[in-house]
């Protein structure tokens, strides 16, 4: 197969397999939570672990595909990734019972790792002098690809009805995403260079260094209350009185921030204090998440929304490089799945199940979940901070 050597153009096919990764993470569950909901028979709970079981599965995968990237092409990981959660889309269109949705999310999770941390490593390898801004561009996609696609799956959802629209999701990921995976590698090279890469560092020294625990708190709690959003929308929408078609502005909004914010922090990452622009962006999300459930007024929720998805997207933009600078780039894959794993077993637990059980428990009050999420950020604001160069 030919070596396509354009840089720019590598990086458009990596961006072009994260979106639809990104639009079945963060877009399809919070378009279908109320008709998984209706379809399967389940309370807001079981619907809370939906997410739970996307971010176990990433969680489990992170690390093993940083490890995996040192013995095996990137490209090789890249195209199994996206392979096989594109058929994992077509399938859940099948499913009969929430466990089944369950499994999907589970395979969506674990699959991505296959793609975002060779993706982010090669990238980073590729525009040494400029780490944060292709950071920032892969993550903008990642992030942003449920912007343009929770609108077209809930138009879908509405005229074609929950089959065709997952079908819908799955072939098109097929056609234009895994079908240029095996074009992204380092030009000029035969060989991916992460076969030649030395770990400097065993999981065993990484585990007892304080600035990883720091990085590694943060993505638990700021993780718990970004990636709760996305499935409280819909019946936080609910409980104010708006519809599908009106509650999809929150997600939207969220989601534009969440990747136009990967963007602009990721190229402010190349400047400044990395550590000052996570606190600065989760401060403003904690005071979001403090006001939102004192309003009623659609566009002022989703302008709140703005600050949460801001600081989601700024928190995987950012930290990329930021895990670089600290442990150095020849170890960026085995820290940052080290890391993941605070965002994949501890934040699904923290942030939507929890948030799930509060809200059947005590009627849908969320003025019981939104200010602790406040203080999650507010928390991670504070971390962040304590996070020094080893």
């Amino acid at each position: 197969m030919p070596v396509v050597t354009n840089k720019r153009i590598i990086l458009v096919f990596g961006c072009l397999t994260i979106f639809f990764n990104g639009a079945f993470v963060f877009g399809f569950p919070g378009v279908m939570a109320s008709e998984w909901q209706a379809l399967f028979h389940v309370n807001k709970a079981q619907i809370g672990q939906l997410m739970f079981f996307i971010l176990a599965g990433t969680g489990f995968s992170m690390y093993l595909a940083g490890k995996l990237q040192e013995k095996i092409p990137s490209h090789y990981i890249i195209f199994t990734g996206s392979l096989v959660f594109s058929l994992a889309m077509i399938a859940v269109g099948q499913a009969t019972a929430i466990e089944h949705v369950y499994l999907w999310a589970f395979i969506e999770g674990f699959f991505s790792g296959f793609v975002y941390i060779p993706c982010l490593t090669l990238f980073q390898r590729m525009f040494p002098d400029k780490k944060g801004l292709v950071t920032g561009i892969f993550n903008l996609t990642f992030g942003g690809s449920s912007a343009i696609m929770a609108p077209v799956f809930t138009g879908l959802l509405v005229s074609k009805g929950y089959a065709f629209t997952s079908s819908f999701a799955g072939i098109s990921s097929l056609v234009f995403g895994t079908s240029l995976t095996l074009f992204i590698r380092m030009p000029g090279q035969k060989k991916d260079p992460a076969e030649h890469s030395v770990t400097t560092l065993s999981s065993k020294q990484i585990l007892r260094m304080s600035s990883f625990w720091f990085i590694w708190g943060v993505w638990a709690l700021s993780g718990a209350a970004g990636i709760s959003l996305i499935v409280l929308a819909s019946s936080f929408g609910q409980k104010l009185g708006y519809d599908i078609t009106q509650y999809v502005y929150m997600l939207t909004c969220f989601n534009v921030l969440n990747g136009i914010g990967r963007l602009v922090c990721g190229r402010l990452s190349d400047h400044y204090s990395k550590g000052h622009i996570l606190m600065i962006v989760f401060s403003m999300a904690s005071g979001a998440y403090l006001l939102m459930p004192w309003v009623s007024h659609l566009y002022i929720i989703s302008f709140l929304a703005c600050f949460i998805g801001l600081a989601f997207g700024a928190m995987f933009t950012v930290s990329a490089p930021l895990v670089t600078e600290v442990f150095g780039l020849e170890n960026f894959g085995k820290v940052f799945g080290l890391v993941f794993t605070a965002y994949g077993f501890v934040a699904g637990i923290l942030g939507p199940w929890l948030s799930g059980i509060i809200l059947d428990m005590t009627g849908s009050n969320f003025k019981m979940v939104f200010p602790l999420f406040a203080g999650f950020y507010l928390i991670s604001a504070m971390l962040i901070l304590r996070v020094k160069k080893q």
